[in-house]
C-alpha cells in the first residue's frame, strides 16, 4: 500500500504547495505585525535616548541612556523572537493534536503515515521539528541583530524551505526532508 500512499502524494503536490503557502502567509503576516511592534518600540527607546542630554553640555547625547536603550532593546529582541516561537508551538501544537493546519483544511490534503493511516503525534512533531530545525539560529541572531534579525530571519527560513522545496519536487514521492524522518506523505483527504 504504501506505492499507492506515494502514488497519492505525488498527485497532491500541487495543493500541499499551495497549503503550505497559506500556512506561510498566516504565520508570516503574524510574526511581521509582532515585529512592526518591536520595531516601533526600539525606535521610541532610541529617539529618547538621543533626546537625553548631558547637563553640562546640552548638545551631547546621554551615554548611558544609549547604553539601557540598546540593553533593552536586546530584551525586546528576544521578547520578540520568543514570542513567534510561542506562536509556532501554538500552531504547530494544534497541528500535532489535529493533523491540520489552516492551509491543509482549506485545500483539503492530509498527513498520512506509509500504510494510509494518520500518523502518530510523534510523527507530526518530528516532521514539523524539521521543518523548524533553523529557528533557534533565527532566535539567537534575531535577538542580537534586532530589525536585522527578522531579515536574517526571513532568508535563513527561505532557504531552508527551498531546500525542503526541492527534495519535495525531485523525489518519486513527493516528501519532504521532514517526511522522510518522519515516514510521512501528504494526499488529498477525503477520497
Amino acid at each position: 500500500m504504501a506505492a499507492t500512499v506515494a502514488e497519492d502524494a505525488v498527485e497532491a503536490r500541487g495543493d500541499r504547495v499551495v497549503a503550505y503557502l497559506i500556512d506561510f502567509a498566516i504565520l508570516s503576516a503574524v510574526a511581521f505585525g509582532l515585529w512592526l511592534v518591536t520595531f516601533v518600540l526600539n525606535t521610541v527607546l532610541s529617539v529618547g535616548a538621543m533626546a537625553a542630554t548631558s547637563p553640562g553640555d546640552p548638545g551631547a547625547m546621554g551615554g548611558g541612556s544609549m547604553l539601557a536603550a540598546g540593553l533593552l532593546g536586546i530584551v525586546i529582541n528576544f521578547v520578540l523572537w520568543l514570542a513567534i516561537g510561542a506562536m509556532l508551538v501554538y500552531y504547530f501544537g494544534y497541528y500535532a493534536e489535529t493533523n491540520e493546519t489552516v492551509g491543509k483544511r482549506s485545500q483539503n490534503v492530509a498527513v498520512v503515515d506509509e500504510n494510509g493511516t494518520p500518523p502518530s503525534q510523534r510523527d507530526r512533531l518530528v516532521r514539523t521539528a524539521v521543518l523548524l530545525a533553523p529557528f533557534p539560529i533565527m532566535l539567537l541572531l534575531g535577538g542580537i541583530l534586532g530589525g536585522f534579525g527578522f531579515i536574517f530571519a526571513l532568508v535563513l527560513m527561505a532557504g531552508w524551505l527551498l531546500v525542503e522545496a526541492a527534495v519535495m519536487f525531485m523525489s518519486d514521492d513527493a516528501q519532504r526532508l521532514g517526511d522522510r524522518v518522519a515516514g510521512t506523505y501528504v494526499v488529498s483527504a477525503g477520497e
